[in-house]
């Protein structure tokens, strides 16, 4: 009887061993597949841009091994696998290895211009004659030697960059009085003196920092090498001053965005320095239109709350994110519908691949005819119905075959492991995916926010940090001018140059057209301001 107990004990132990094995496996492979992500990050290329003909290649060449190794197993009777199975179509026939890729690559260099183009028409020319010397102007054929005459010339350009050169213009008052009485002395009205420096310097500033990511340090020591003592606080001033100015107008591109149907949303990491020198992780939310005009929230930390107070007034119906968080009691309490990110699904599967190769492969060449799909969209240039009707068309038969595949993959994997977990968010996140079929103004996926914060990001590695909530808030408002002026290809001196001599005399009903967009539509065509060389 005992002996049974110890029998039963003993293998209810190895049971519960070999369960903990199998468990430390799999953490062993979760840790392995993180390592091997980190170092991709760290030493590899982040692109998961894959060519369409290597994995047309991979694919046939899995068809073709999994070919031979039915006919090896084949017994008598059997039908041939050619018979089994699809034959894969010509132009997707697996070609030798690099064979379609070097191709490609030769059509596309020999397609490439060679050589350096032109320089701008608008920059000024100044002429600089190189003539022959008297010696060398006379025939030396002939025998008197006559001299030559002009028949035409050769020219070529060679781009200069003249010294950075600041001047001090010194404001004068004159004051008037009565030469008999001497009394009421009357002079003009002074303009505001207190930043010491022409609305010029300051745009110049800002610019070099929140669209040329040149930190403030780097300014003062830009200054100090043309003998120009500036202290970095004055530059602070400076730009802290510039956004309490252009506050009205970020608010105007606030609302606009707000009102349009559909938003994008997303978000990043920015250090910001407390009183006492602390550091503390902070967070700038961006809200923009797909590839187009962006505004930046500023928030101490990554709750709902900052999307729910920045979108409460909002009339749009579809926010386009990724599936954090953050996002989940927004959509329910401002009634508004997720559409989710292609881009964060395939990111998760391809970092997979080594799980399933072939089916990675299968699933990420789906996700390719449907970003081909829009690409075709984007090029042919059509309407939002033109577009919508596209999707219905050839994009969602490939959608849902897409899901099929990815529920039929996912059944054969342990689901905590990285491609296990890949599909349980991509199918999570599905249905959120497949509203882009229905909104014609929504992206596969939602880059083109993710490329707005790239601004944030290269910024963010020479500034480092913001100085409290209120260093937070200027950059938010500094980096939603610039990134947007950017975005709608603005250049974006002239336009803050002219925006802060036009705000103090602008009408507030009409601030709209001091935002990038408006100033555009509005003052676009008069000739800008000169732009400081340096």
């Amino acid at each position: 009887m005992n002996d049974s107990h110890s029998i039963e004990a003993l293998l209810q132990e190895n049971q519960a061993l070999q369960s903990r094995v199998q468990e430390l496996e799999q953490i062993r492979r979760n840790l392995e597949h993180l390592i091997a992500v980190y170092q991709r990050h760290l030493f590899g290329s982040r692109s998961e841009k894959i060519d369409p003909q290597e994995l047309e290649a991979r694919i046939g060449q899995a068809a073709q091994e999994a070919r031979e190794q039915m006919a090896k197993e084949k017994r008598p009777g059997d039908p041939p696998p050619e018979a089994e199975e699809e034959q894969p179509e010509k132009n997707a026939t697996a070609k030798p290895s690099g064979t379609g890729r070097d191709k490609d690559k030769d059509d596309k260099r020999k397609a490439r211009p060679h050589g350096r183009g032109g320089f701008p028409a608008h920059l000024p020319r100044r002429r600089i004659e190189h003539p022959v010397e008297p010696t060398q102007a006379v025939c030396a054929c002939c025998p008197d030697h006559p001299p030559l005459i002009r028949v035409g010339e050769d020219t070529c350009e060679k781009l200069v960059k003249l010294p950075v050169q600041y001047e001090v213009e010194v404001h004068v008052y004159p004051q008037m009085a009565c030469q008999r009485c001497h009394e009421g002395i009357v002079s003009a009205p002074r303009q505001d003196n207190s930043l010491k420096a022409d609305i010029s310097v300051v745009a110049d500033v800002v610019v070099q920092k929140y669209a040329d990511h040149k930190p403030l340090y780097r300014q003062q020591q830009a200054f100090d090498r043309l003998g120009i003592p500036i202290s970095r606080q004055t530059l602070c001033d400076w730009t802290g001053w510039c956004s309490e100015q252009v506050q009205p107008v970020v608010k105007a591109m606030a609302h606009y965005i707000c009102a349009q149907r559909l938003i994008q949303s997303d978000e990043t990491p920015v250090r910001m320095q407390l009183a006492d020198g602390q550091m503390e992780t902070a967070r700038l939310w961006a809200y923009g239109l797909p590839w187009a005009e962006v505004v930046f929230d500023f928030r101490t930390d990554k709750s709902q709350q900052g999307p729910k107070e920045f979108l409460h007034r909002t009339s749009a119906g579809y926010l386009q994110a990724d599936g954090g968080s953050s996002y989940l009691p927004v959509f329910p309490a401002l009634s508004l519908k997720h559409i989710a990110c292609m881009a964060h699904i395939r990111r998760d599967l391809f970092e997979a691949r080594e799980d399933a190769p072939l089916a990675v492969d299968l699933i990420l060449a789906a996700m390719q005819k449907l970003y081909r799909i829009e690409r075709q969209a984007k090029e042919q240039g059509l309407s939002l119905e033109e577009r919508l009707a596209l999707r219905q068309r050839e994009a969602k038969p490939i959608f849902l075959d897409l899901e099929e595949l990815m529920t039929t993959v996912r059944q054969g994997v342990l689901p905590k492991s990285p491609l296990g977990k890949a599909l349980a968010y991509a199918q999570n996140q599905w249905p959120a995916m497949a509203r882009y079929l229905e909104v014609a103004q929504a992206e596969l996926d939602n880059n083109s926010i993710e490329h707005a914060l790239r601004g944030v990001v290269l910024g963010r590695r020479n500034w480092l940090h913001v100085g409290q909530e209120t260093g937070g808030q200027r950059a938010a408002n500094l980096f939603s001018l610039m990134i947007s002026c950017k975005r709608l290809g603005i250049e974006p001196y002239a336009y803050l140059h002219d925006i802060l001599r036009r705000l103090p005399s602008h009408p507030n009903k009409d601030i709209w057209q001091l935002t990038p967009r408006g100033w555009k539509e509005t003052f676009g065509s008069e000739p800008a301001p000169l732009q400081p060389s340096g």
